[in-house]
């Protein structure tokens, strides 16, 4: 069955931009895990260039931890990023679907590991995304993460969900980074 070269063309474009989105993903997980560790001003600085301006940072399956532009996204990685003393992020599992050649919706499977504190936990849920196509090539408009659990370890994940460890929901950290 022969195609058409237009129609080869824009499935080509569908397919560079599928990898260019999964990078996207890749940069998210070097830089956060970076940054986790750095606690630097320029890994922030990297990690907002990977976000629309406009970006809705949400890490709550309600909207109820919504950080809406770059500046509140900034705030919040200061604030986050002190807590822990290092970490590492695994992305898998994506899915991509398109709703138009420059709009796309994402969701996919996350697990982490890391220290806080001197001790080692364990987390894992899920990314909601949006994905707009920018000049710079593809952005975040739009991340949610949906926790399982996040537990130290030897702490059980059993158990009613989301098992959030106790110290990150009643506020015990590390001051934040100014």
């Amino acid at each position: 069955m022969a195609r058409e070269p237009a129609e080869l063309a824009e499935r080509l474009l569908r397919l560079e931009d599928r990898e260019a989105i999964q990078d996207l993903h890749n940069h998210y997980c070097f830089i956060q895990d970076r940054g986790h560790k750095s606690h630097a001003e320029s890994d922030i600085q990297a990690f907002l260039a990977l976000c629309h301006p406009e970006v809705v940072w949400d890490n709550s399956p309600d909207g109820s931890r919504a950080h809406r532009g770059r500046d509140a996204v900034a705030d919040y990685l200061r604030e986050i990023w002190a807590r822990f003393d290092d970490c590492m992020h695994f992305v898998h599992n994506l899915s991509i679907v398109f709703d138009s050649a420059d709009r796309a919706r994402g969701r996919s499977s996350f697990e982490a590991v890391g220290d806080m504190d001197g001790e080692s936990f364990v987390a894992a849920g899920y990314y909601e995304d949006e994905y707009v196509r920018t000049p710079q090539g593809w952005r975040f408009s739009l991340h949610r993460e949906v926790p399982f659990f996040f537990v130290k370890q030897g702490e059980s994940w059993a158990g009613p969900k989301p098992r959030i460890m106790k110290e990150w929901v009643s506020g015990k950290r590390k001051p934040p980074l100014r």
